[in-house]
């Protein structure tokens, strides 16, 4: 009956955003007609039982503001009690959606900047090799995933009979166990992934794995598997110059940011393998770890942490179990382990997004549980000497990359470094540029280049919202030096 929404009026910022929601149908149908009859000015968005996915795309809309910080609940009435569970869900998922958006701008504050230098930097390289698409359904024997977590150690990997995904931190560590992976999944942006390389070089050179690597990643990883790189996309955020490269052919499609590396080769296992009756085999994705360990023997961290021991600092880490970010778990095998937020964050994600996938198994002995059936390590020996036996031993051919590709790539960046120019221009000379439109305001002119290259802007605190203030777009003045430089450097290859 929309009692007490006068008095909110009253109360509230004239600013503010009210959501209403009923759970009840009938009851729903009566509120819309009586805020008909108030007259709210559109202030209150009403939604019922069957409007959450709309539900869902308001509150997103309204996060993407950068407005607001929380949701307040209020209960009109004791008819709340009819429907706790429901009230109380969608309460807490639109306070999750408020306070994932300010997670993701925190990111895009720290790597947004690294994200776009990365994306320019493997453009040649996009354009002149294969993309996941490509591969689609083209494994017909038994994948095992590798990640880098302990239950790695615990597991007999086949040298033979199935195709192995490996992140790449668990790269060193199959190779210290004279297993060769049949491919590798490079998520990570920073330098720091570089160390899980060392010591790879004959193999990289005699004969190197496959790489599926994200076009936000490091360019000199995929520099270092020339023809053998896949490249994929996930779109890090909603940025139209990210839909610019899919509408120019550059990137076929995008795939959800999943963060975690162990989950992107798991999606990819999923894309390549030949259909669902072909098993996925997961292991070493812990997202947990025990007293003094924080990984599988052989990783990176392992390595330095084993070639830096001495009495004071030894290699066993347990800095890593008391810490205060450090918080106990219990594993699937029912010990207890330790993890921190973001990684029994992956591990909840994973479970939404895989569990209940047709024919995928967890073989890791210890870690948080993932959702998935559970197998022995036998079940994967046996699938892959019965692949072995049948001769399975599939890839997709290698094909040139299309002259289109490779020139739609040269126009794109061609087509950034005019606009930058451009825009550089107006924002040292303003109205007395070279390039001033007189038919439109100079802000319009400005607006009119800025929006579509997000990259200029995204990783500023402010970032979410698109400014002509004088702050804001002299710190755009100063990325457009750093993205020519990108842009440069991409077109010298």
């Amino acid at each position: 009956m929309c009692y007490g929404l006068k008095e909110l009026f009253a109360a509230a910022d004239a600013q503010a955003d009210i959501v209403a929601v009923e759970a009840d149908e009938s009851l729903c149908t009566v509120a819309r007609d009586r805020l008909t009859a108030l007259d709210t000015g559109g202030r209150v968005s009403l939604f019922s039982a069957r409007d959450l996915e709309a539900l869902d795309v308001h509150l997103r809309r309204l996060a993407s503001t950068g407005k607001y910080r929380r949701v307040l609940r209020l209960d009109f009435s004791a008819g709340t009690a009819l429907a706790p569970a429901f009230y109380g869900q969608v309460a807490a998922a639109a306070q999750e959606i408020i306070a994932s958006f300010w997670k993701n701008q925190i990111t895009l504050v720290r790597m947004g900047r690294l994200f776009a230098k990365n994306i320019f930097q493997n453009l040649p390289l996009l354009s002149a090799s294969l993309q996941l698409y490509q591969l689609e359904g083209s494994i017909s024997r038994p994948i095992l995933v590798c990640g880098a977590g302990e239950s790695l150690d615990k597991t007999k990997v086949p040298g033979r009979g199935c195709f192995i995904i490996a992140v790449d931190a668990a790269l060193p560590a199959l190779l210290s166990r004279g297993i060769r992976p049949d491919a590798v999944v490079s998520l990570e942006s920073q330098m720091v992934i570089q160390k899980a390389y060392i010591g790879a070089a004959s193999v990289l050179t005699d004969s190197p794995p496959l790489l599926f690597a994200d076009i936000t990643s490091r360019p000199s990883v995929p520099r270092s598997f020339p023809n053998r790189t896949v490249f994929f996309a996930s779109k890090y955020a909603e940025a139209s110059y990210l839909d610019r490269l899919t509408g120019k052919g550059i990137v076929h499609d995008y795939i959800a940011p999943l963060g975690s590396v162990g989950l992107a080769a798991v999606a990819i296992a999923l894309r390549v393998r030949k259909d669902g009756g072909i098993p996925v085999f997961v292991t070493g994705l812990d997202f947990s770890y025990s007293a003094g360990r924080t990984h599988a023997s052989g990783v990176p961290h392992d390595i330095q942490r084993q070639s830096m021991s001495c009495r004071t600092a030894p290699a066993e880490n347990y800095g890593a179990a008391f810490g205060p970010a450090s918080l106990p778990v219990t594993g699937k095998d029912g010990s207890l382990m330790i993890s921190i937020k973001s990684m029994t964050g992956y591990a909840e994600e994973f479970r939404h997004i895989f569990a209940g996938q047709k024919n995928v198994f967890d073989i890791g002995k210890t870690g948080l549980d993932l959702g998935l059936p559970r197998e022995e390590n036998g079940r994967l020996l046996e699938a892959a000497d019965t692949a072995k036996a049948n001769g399975e031993n599939s890839e997709s051919s290698w094909t040139e990359a299309s002259p289109q590709a490779r020139g739609n790539a040269a126009a794109f960046l061609s087509e950034e470094k005019t606009a930058l120019l451009t825009l550089k221009d107006l924002l040292m000379h303003g109205d007395e540029s070279q390039y001033r439109n007189t038919s439109q305001s100079l802000d319009a002119q400005l607006l009119s280049l800025l929006i579509g290259r997000e990259y200029l802007y995204l990783h500023f605190p402010d970032g979410y919202r698109l400014s002509t203030d004088t702050a804001f777009l002299k710190r755009v003045r100063a990325e457009i030096d750093f993205f020519l430089k990108q842009i440069g450097l991409a077109e010298r290859g």
